[in-house]
């Protein structure tokens, strides 16, 4: 496999990057990969200490405000299979930030090597940031000869999450670091720790398993409205939602995802995200909140638009979020809660995960339904049915 190793500074509202490829094969002469456009390649030498030229061959607008633009290099007579590239600079993104108190990076900050050719596709990655113990780096532990945190990716992305002066409060199964904006975080925070005690029991009840200890929540002040993120098994919020509801809703749709994932991320991420929605919504049926579900699907149908969970161009459909969502709630509606129940279990249970393998599974015992989820995988519209 080949392995990324990274060192990352923290300068004032940026960082500073030494990242080392090595490669399982020599790269024939030449490599490429993307950076966020934010970040300036400074030199990449060889394992001798060998200067390379490189050149930017392409830039890319992604046009979100999610994803940072990214620049394309081209690295030229690269002999061997060790290669350093220093850069420095930053981005702005998804839960991306860079204050005094906080150091929030992801892959839509485009902040380490991606996209890297030739080479594989799953790289063994690591981290070492390097900053003081007065900070909390999540998911990471201080090593102290080397003076920095240590950082190994649980998922398929580099996640880094780098605090101070926050505040902390914790429960039984979790953790949230905050930083107050109103009056009411403090309240708001230990809902979320609390809610968690209830949450996970009940999805490993659901699904017969455990993925997580202690859950880490982070509340990221951030500007951009960027909704919520589970990456690393950590939930990552950038506001406290208005009722206590809402924000148990959106913490049980994050916190679902350690269980419902895997599908691909194209027009199949329709089974991730509905999975872990109606994993949520379940919980709080199951909870008399059923007045709460009605009126959230009746705002999922006044967003729909037209556009089937199946996109005839094979891509990820813009309202992946909430086309599902309205598919499932209508078989719901139907069959009852424990089909929908057994719906979510036979996703997770799936060593293949992918819609076809998903339905041949379920036509064993719901033949009579599938031709229900078929149609309605090609519905442009579902919402009008309910």
């Amino acid at each position: 496999m080949d392995r990324m190793r990274l060192r990352l500074w923290k300068q004032r509202a940026a960082v500073q990057v030494e990242c080392l490829l090595t490669f399982c094969e020599p790269p024939a002469g030449f490599f490429s990969f993307e950076l966020a456009r934010g970040y300036q390649v400074e030199k990449i030498v060889d394992s001798s200490g060998r200067s390379l030229e490189f050149k930017v061959a392409r830039e890319d607008s992604r046009g979100s405000p999610y994803r940072a633009d990214r620049k394309r290099y081209i690295v030229q007579d690269s002999l061997g299979t060790e290669f350093s590239v220093l850069y420095s600079g930053a981005s702005r993104a998804q839960h991306t930030i860079f204050t005094d108190d906080i150091l929030a990076v992801n892959a839509a900050s485009g902040w380490y090597p991606g996209r890297i050719s030739p080479g594989g596709t799953w790289w063994d990655a690591e981290v070492f940031i390097h900053l003081g113990q007065d900070y909390v780096v999540l998911n990471s532990h201080f090593v102290p000869n080397e003076n920095a945190w240590h950082y190994r990716p649980q998922e398929d992305e580099l996640f880094i999450i780098a605090l101070k002066n926050c505040k902390r409060q914790t429960s039984r199964r979790g953790v949230i670091y905050y930083y107050p904006q109103t009056e009411m975080d403090d309240q708001k925070a230990a809902v979320c720790v609390h809610s968690l005690d209830k949450l996970l029991p009940y999805f490993e009840s659901l699904y017969g398993c455990s993925t997580a200890g202690e859950v880490p929540i982070v509340l990221l002040p951030t500007d951009l409205n960027a909704g919520a993120y589970n990456i690393d098994r950590t939930i990552i919020l950038n506001r406290f939602l208005s009722t206590e509801t809402q924000l148990i809703h959106m913490l049980g749709h994050e916190l679902a995802h350690n269980w419902c994932c895997g599908a691909p991320g194209n027009w199949e991420d329709w089974l991730n995200e509905t999975s872990a929605e109606w994993s949520a919504l379940a919980f709080l049926l199951e909870n008399g909140q059923e007045s709460y579900v009605h009126d959230t699907i009746l705002g999922y149908c006044t967003e729909e638009k037209p556009e089937p969970i199946r996109t005839r161009d094979g891509q990820r459909p813009q309202q992946v979020h909430l086309k599902g969502t309205l598919l499932f709630h209508g078989l719901y509606r139907k069959h009852g809660l424990a089909v929908i129940k057994d719906f979510l279990r036979a996703f997770v249970e799936l060593e293949d995960k992918n819609t076809e393998s998903w339905l041949k599974y379920l036509s064993r015992r719901y033949p009579h339904i599938v031709p229900e989820i078929i149609e309605g995988l090609n519905a442009e519209l579902l919402g009008v049915r309910l």
